[in-house]
């Protein structure tokens, strides 16, 4: 019997498996901009080029200057128009004109960017995804040149659409450091954004219109939009499906009671996943309440880090649609271990949400090693997943829960 080759297998089988490996190559881990190094598959045979290079032409990843100026030198037009998703590396800096310096810049003394991003973005006119992620390779900038051709700022977004227009896009993804200054809808239209990601100092304007909106993950910001403006006037007429937020820096924006109930305002009760991660200001009862208004939730991962009071026991009002459940409950490190609370978590866990006649799918909790010895509870807790068919995990899960679930 011949050894089955890749060839060998049904045409059908093979742009399902590059679909996979697409997918899963473009996986963002710990922030880090995946490579363009999917295409280097293209060059195994003309077979696999014919049949691949329509799907991996669908996304590329530039790092970096070589990479900017190797994709508008060498990806040709129908290459380029095939491109639906780009990962870029934004330098964010540009020399704005001076008074007397607009002579030299276009007749509208618009910003001049020093990465040629603009360039390689102005042919790609099909694109609906975009990711932004921190430029670790930048031009040396030329200061005497500077001088002459306008002040050196910091334009997030004119650097890479420097005309003031950009293609409308459905998701836009910030992957910036928590120092970054990142200045959103300078130029990108919310109006079309179906899915959102915003990190680092973010200046946002007081208020967008957001219609299509239905995925917002706030992760590592630092600036103090969030703290002066509420969730549901920020982004208005959305409609949230999913949220997601994580603190992600010591000196990141802190979800309140407030900012989570405008999470649900603005949901207006259809949101699907809701992931809260490193929450310290939050209460158990604002949990309990915001749960209670939720009767389409499915996923639900959170963790909180609790100061003063568990007083609720906001499990009992998980909603019976909920089939992924992440949970994680510590105490800060100058606050007295909440221990009667925590284990009320737990008795709730194997009493209720295990024995449910719709028990979870799939259950991951990080819980105090007291509580899991104690009394043979962990092997309590086994017996009902396996019992109830539950895939249960006990270890920790919150470093890397926007893209496990």
């Amino acid at each position: 019997m011949a050894t089955p080759t890749f060839l060998g297998i049904p045409v059908e089988v093979r742009l399902v498996i590059y679909d996979i490996y697409l997918m899963a190559h473009q996986r963002v881990r710990q922030k880090r901009q995946p490579s363009g190094g999917h295409l280097r598959l293209l060059r195994t045979c003309r077979q696999i080029h014919d049949e691949a290079c329509p799907i991996f032409w669908r996304y590329v990843s530039l790092r970096n200057e070589l990479e900017i100026n190797a994709f508008i030198l060498n990806a040709n037009e129908a290459m380029a128009a095939r491109v639906l998703w780009a990962d870029v590396a934004n330098d964010a800096r540009v020399f704005m004109p001076l008074e007397k310096a607009k002579s030299i810049q276009e007749e509208t003394g618009r910003p001049a960017p020093l990465s040629n991003l603009h360039l390689a973005l102005r042919r790609m006119p099909s694109l609906q995804r975009l990711r932004v992620f921190q430029c670790r390779r930048g031009l040396p900038a030329n200061i005497r040149g500077s001088r002459e051709a306008g002040r050196l700022a910091l334009e997030f977004e004119f650097a890479m659409y420097p005309s003031g227009s950009a293609t409308p896009l459905s998701a836009y993804e910030i992957f910036m450091d928590a120092e970054s200054r990142v200045q959103p809808f300078q130029v990108v239209s919310p109006r079309f954004l179906e899915k959102l990601r915003l990190s680092g100092e973010v200046r946002l304007p007081p208020s967008v219109e957001a219609p299509a909106l239905r995925q917002v993950t706030l992760h590592s910001i630092t600036g103090n939009h969030f703290d002066r403006n509420s969730i549901e006037n920020t982004f208005r007429g959305a409609s949230l499906e999913s949220f997601l937020y994580a603190q992600g820096h010591r000196l990141g924006f802190e979800l309140r009671n407030r900012h989570l109930e405008s999470v649900v305002a603005l949901s207006g009760s259809r949101l699907r996943t809701l992931v809260l991660l490193g929450c310290s200001r939050l209460s158990s009862a604002c949990i309990a309440g915001c749960l209670e208004q939720l009767p389409l939730l499915e996923v639900f991962a959170l963790s909180l880090v609790t100061v003063d009071e568990l007083r609720t026991n906001f499990l009992h009002s998980l909603p019976l649609t909920v089939s992924v459940l992440k949970l994680h409950v510590v105490n800060a490190w100058y606050a007295v271990p909440l221990l009667a609370e925590e284990r009320g978590l737990c008795d709730a866990l194997e009493n209720s949400i295990m024995v449910r006649e719709k028990p979870p799918k799939r259950m991951v909790l990080h819980v105090r090693e007291r509580l899991l010895t104690e009394e043979g509870r962990e092997e309590r807790l086994s017996g009902l997943a396996r019992l109830h068919d539950i895939d249960l995990f006990l270890s920790p899960w919150e470093n890397d829960c926007e893209h496990a679930l």
